[in-house]
């Protein structure tokens, strides 16, 4: 699993949302499971060098060129969907991704792998544009005024933001400000991604229970209330 994408991954936790899920399928399909966790970039290399049987992953991420291995990926889990976040106040849009040109933008670790070919070009050209593993820190630097934007998944920028205004970063930061999320990125799947096919087919098989079983669904409602009530 990547290293910490709360809410759907919670390190300290052993848990979160997409951690769960996949949790649940594999109980349903008599499997145990282990889980690391580990920053962005070591996935591949971790998979690469059969440290761990499976990785999560965004559907498209091209596995099997960068650890130079054959792949199997599962169903879709659940689906991600990053956005452009900018304060209210700055009345900045974004609907093209030029409209990033001339900003100071920070995205999340190996972002440039996960959101395709333009935005990769986009992030090697732009020195104004940097990469983050924590995700906190990107809340606190929109709000303290210190970037322009951030790119971050809805629930995990709502989770961090919600997280914060109970630490002594409140006191310093002005967390209540109104953001503007803008859906620059297509919806992103999320799936895991085997290096064998049969350990993939009963995956598959325990996902399909936990959809048909109604857990799957409690799963989402849990984390959709817990972690920040659903505020936007």
């Amino acid at each position: 699993m990547g290293f910490s994408i709360a809410p759907y991954v919670l390190r300290a936790e052993n848990s979160g949302l997409e951690v769960d899920i996949i949790r649940e399928a594999f109980k349903a399909a008599g499997v145990s499971v282990e889980f690391s966790f580990l920053p962005n970039l070591r996935l591949p290399i971790a998979f690469a060098g059969r440290d761990v049987d499976c990785l999560a992953l965004s559907v498209g991420y091209d596995l099997e060129k960068i650890a130079g291995r054959r792949v199997y990926g599962s169903k879709p889990t659940i689906a991600f969907r990053n956005h452009v976040v900018s304060l209210a106040s700055r009345h900045l849009r974004f609907d093209l991704l030029e409209d990033l040109n001339g900003l100071v933008v920070l995205g999340f670790q190996d972002a440039c792998n996960y959101l395709g070919p333009e935005f990769a070009d986009y992030a090697r050209g732009n020195d104004l544009y940097s990469e983050l593993s924590d995700q906190a820190l990107h809340v606190r630097m929109l709000f303290s005024g210190r970037v322009d934007a951030v790119i971050s998944e809805r629930r995990v920028f709502l989770c961090w933001r919600d997280r914060l205004e109970s630490t002594p970063v409140a006191r310093v930061v002005n967390l209540d400000q109104d953001v503007v999320m803008a859906p620059l990125f297509q919806e992103q799947a999320r799936q895991v991604v085997f290096g064998t096919p049969s350990l993939c087919r009963r995956f598959d098989q325990g996902l399909a229970a936990i959809r048909a079983s109604g857990l799957y669904d409690e799963i989402l409602k849990r984390y959709d209330t817990a972690e920040y009530g659903g505020r936007q």
